[in-house]
């Protein structure tokens, strides 16, 4: 929170030396003082990014909704940028630019009723070994399965520093290499768009690390339907405007439905087997 705060400050400075003390008209993320937004959010979605690891080892629905707040705050971010790149002449409404504003916000409220949707409909609970009737097996087994997620959620941790420092030094080489440095980056593709790769075989892992543990159908489904919601979110990333912001709903649609309709056959299976 300090970092944020501090870039935030450190931003709109920067913008005041160039503007006012340098006189002179800078370009990308200071070409404009709302732009500053933009720098403390990144710092938010990093940590952002370390509480969905954290919480990976103690629940696989919390993991997967921090998933979804990841793209939300990405998208608010966003709307920061695309707040100063709008067309306010006449007859400009639907111009490009104005269009991926709407599309953003539009997004932004569909996530956040979807994300409320998806925590209620879940339970908040982590993945329940139901497929397993002896207690004590079933407590043995769920140990294993914790720290089986503890052992991935180090694991990825270290991937996804890894990953930031040479994202971040290759950005910054390429900047030294172009001799701009006030040029707007693309953020996602430094670090969002990798990092989400290995979200996918987070997920992936967590599936086959789960059919160790338990046969019941309803989570084998539930953790398979929340690896294809992760790559619908990960294509986002690479599609245009419009078709962008349909890839990441579909996504949290889709996996909200299934949390869902699991919920709904877990209650129905005990009297099913009865």
């Amino acid at each position: 929170m300090f970092l944020a705060i501090g870039s935030f400050v450190l931003h709109l400075a920067l913008f005041a030396i160039y503007h006012y003390w340098l006189g002179l008209e800078p370009t990308g993320l200071l070409s404009n003082p709302i732009n500053a937004i933009y720098t403390p959010f990144s710092f938010l979605l990093v940590y952002e990014a370390y509480l969905l690891l954290y919480y990976l080892q103690h629940s696989t629905t919390i993991y997967v909704g921090k998933q979804y707040e990841i793209i939300v705050l990405i998208l608010i971010r966003g709307v920061f940028k695309d707040m100063t790149h709008l067309d306010l002449t006449g007859g400009s409404l639907w111009s490009a630019n104005n269009l991926e504003l709407w599309f953003d916000l539009g997004t932004v409220m569909v996530l956040f009723a979807l994300i409320l949707l998806f925590y209620r409909v879940s339970g908040r609970q982590g993945m329940a070994m139901t497929g397993i009737t002896d207690t004590s097996q079933k407590d043995a087994s769920m140990r294993r399965f914790i720290l089986a997620k503890k052992n991935l959620s180090a694991l990825l941790f270290f991937a996804a520093l890894g990953l930031g420092i040479y994202s971040f030094g290759d950005w910054l080489y390429g900047l030294r290499s172009g001799g701009d440095w006030v040029a707007t980056p693309n953020v996602n593709a430094i670090f969002f768009d990798h990092f989400f790769t290995l979200l996918i075989l987070g997920d992936v892992l967590i599936l086959l690390f789960s059919l160790f543990y338990t046969d019941d159908f309803p989570v084998i489904i539930r953790n398979s339907s929340f690896v294809i919601s992760t790559i619908l979110l990960k294509l986002s990333f690479g599609a245009e405007s419009g078709v962008a912001q349909a890839f990441i709903v579909a996504g949290v649609v889709f996996g909200v439905a299934m949390s869902a309709i699991t919920t709904r056959y877990a209650k129905l299976l005990p009297a099913k087997t009865g």
